[in-house]
């Protein structure tokens, strides 16, 4: 009898792994483990059977690992394999990219770019975006003990990445009387700003939360303005794979998708509430 129960298990566990993998190649998600069938979009993609998505290294919480061979999750990784599964892709590649090359439009050989993408009017004209996935403000982050407020901050130093949509609003809109200083990820960002280079940085609140929160108190974010923006899954200009990016990520805000990334990857990695923040006015 005993016998029969451990071939039964034996046939069942060939039969569940055919019938789960089809043609004997389990996906390549790292860490990830979409749940919804795959089918309801498809892809054209530049290499078969695989997603390889266009990204911008390291981001933590975003995507949990300095190097595309190291990154097995995060809520953007994940998210990109919720797109490969439902789009029936076995694999998923990261493309790592310095910022400016991201945000140029120059850069080749990727099916989708998501990297914490603010969606703006500017970078419509290069790209497709789908809907916002997470909105975002702008945060203002200081080290411990700075005497900087929403009143005197325009006659602050201020560092901001370069590209990024804070440094166009800092530049044209916050309009400081020293010009920002111009760093090319969100670690030099803090780097520099721990290393007094900067009196102020500002970026996204989600990701100054998340980068400040590793300094131990040695930095804080003090404040944010509402800019009324969200971020964006981004395909090139007038792709074919435009509408189907765009319907993945409605049918994840929809189903609940977007919300367990987020409770999984981004808030244990805020130290806060984003919505706690206080919101500054212009000056």
């Amino acid at each position: 009898m005993k016998r029969k129960q451990i071939l039964a298990a034996v046939v069942i566990a060939i039969f569940g792994a055919e019938h789960a993998l089809a043609d004997g190649v389990a996906p390549s998600y790292g860490k990830c483990n979409p749940k919804e069938p795959a089918g309801s979009i498809s892809l054209t993609t530049d290499q078969p059977d695989t997603l390889i998505v266009a990204t911008v290294l390291p981001n933590p919480g975003w995507y949990n690992g300095m190097s595309p061979a190291s990154t097995q999750d995060g809520f953007e990784y994940c998210m990109a394999a919720e797109i490969a599964r439902r789009a029936g892709l076995k694999n998923l590649k990261l493309l790592n990219l310095a910022w400016d090359q991201y945000i140029s439009g120059t850069a080749k050989g990727y099916d989708v770019a998501i990297a914490t993408t603010t969606i703006t009017d500017k970078r419509k004209q290069i790209f497709d975006f789908s809907q916002p996935y997470f909105n975002s403000n702008l945060g203002v982050a200081v080290k411990n003990g700075a005497e900087v407020t929403a009143s005197n901050i325009r006659s602050k130093h201020i560092g901001v990445v370069q590209g990024n949509m804070g440094s166009d609003w800092v530049i044209n809109t916050l309009k400081p009387s020293r010009q920002p200083a111009l760093y090319q990820t969100q670690p030099d960002l803090v780097t520099a700003l721990l290393a007094g280079q900067v009196d102020a940085i500002i970026s996204d609140t989600t990701l100054v939360l998340s980068a400040t929160a590793g300094t131990k108190g040695a930095a804080e974010v003090i404040g944010q303005y509402d800019v009324n923006q969200g971020y964006g899954a981004v395909t090139p200009k007038n792709s074919k794979n435009s509408a189907a990016i765009d319907k993945a990520i409605g049918d994840m805000m929809k189903d609940g998708t977007i919300v367990a990334l987020s409770a999984s990857y981004l808030a244990p990695l805020f130290g806060k509430d984003p919505n706690s923040v206080p919101v500054w006015q212009l000056p």
